[in-house]
């Protein structure tokens, strides 16, 4: 063989039927408009919600934040938020001989 000739190639014929027969697909997909429409919200619901945290964190802690990114300051609010939660959770079992409150409240 003539290392210039060009070797045919072997694939699959799929057919317009084939296609149509996928499984699992919907047979008349429908937008979700609404669905759409609560993600958008519920993204910029949380961007504002973060956007806040940030600007509340940066009034609290003043000039010592002043050359983090707006991302790091977040990552360290959201740190210091989980260890205040982990000590609170740790000092009510500790009081309410290994409960937290919410256990207590809830039964």
């Amino acid at each position: 063989m003539n290392s210039l000739e060009i070797q045919p190639i072997n694939t699959p014929t799929v057919s317009n039927e084939d296609i149509l027969n996928l499984p699992n697909l919907p047979s008349n997909p429908q937008p979700s408009s609404q669905g759409t429409y609560d993600q958008i919200n519920e993204l910029f619901s949380n961007q504002d919600e973060q956007e806040k945290t940030i600007r509340e964190a940066r009034e609290i802690l003043g000039d010592s934040v002043k050359d983090l990114a707006d991302s790091q300051v977040y990552d360290l609010v959201t740190e210091v938020q989980f260890l205040v939660d982990s000590w609170l959770e740790d000092f009510e079992r500790d009081v309410f001989d290994g409960k937290t409150l919410d256990e207590i409240i809830g039964g």
